[in-house]
């Protein structure tokens, strides 16, 4: 052990050096990596250093959305009365009275609770036919008192006819519009009116 100590005493000598006066690059070289904060002259071999600036922006966008509220009686239905929907499922909904009239041997009319319109029940099948007179719209944008001679009719469905008594249109193959200042949706074979 005192072997191996006594090289090592001598080894850290001999890299000191032995002129006794000190190496003049120990010592100077952390002095001279000292970081200058004032910024460079023009004259300057220093490089201008990179700034980065983080920001976030933030913006607003208004945008105006128009939203259809009419009502629209559809290929299948107007709201919450559905074609084929039994006499109780019609009055659960609320929307409609008592009926009013027996329309036929086999129909009774309830109309709606707002006035704007009726259902008929067909014994035996159901809800088979639905009027609504104004404020709604068809599932292909037309108003539902839209009169039987207005040419929008036949541009929005070419395969409509027009009759002494109304405009009529099958919107599938068993519902059909009948439009004549108000308009019904019926499935084939009601026989609740003609």
């Amino acid at each position: 052990m005192k072997v191996m100590g006594v090289v090592l005493v001598v080894a850290g000598l001999a890299l000191v050096g032995c002129t006794g006066e000190p190496d003049a690059s120990i010592g100077s070289a952390s002095s001279s990596a000292t970081t200058t904060t004032t910024a460079p002259s023009s004259t300057s071999s220093v490089a201008p250093s990179t700034v980065t600036v983080q920001s976030t922006v933030t913006s607003t966008v208004h945008e105006t959305v128009v939203l259809d509220t009419t009502p629209v009686l559809s290929h299948t239905g107007f709201g919450a009365i559905e074609l084929g929907m039994t006499r109780e499922q019609l009055v659960t909904t609320g929307l409609v009275g008592e009926p009013v009239l027996r329309m036929s041997a086999q129909c009774d009319m309830y109309e709606f609770k707002s006035g704007g319109g009726a259902a008929w029940i067909q014994d035996g099948k159901g809800l088979m036919a639905i009027m609504v007179k104004s404020g709604a719209r068809t599932a292909e944008g037309l108003p539902v008192d839209i009169s039987p001679v207005d040419p929008r009719l036949a541009r929005t469905y070419p395969s409509g006819e027009a009759g002494p008594n109304g405009f009529s249109v099958w919107v599938n193959d068993d519902v059909f519009y009948f439009m004549s200042g108000s308009t019904s949706l019926a499935r084939r074979g009601q026989a609740c009116f003609n």
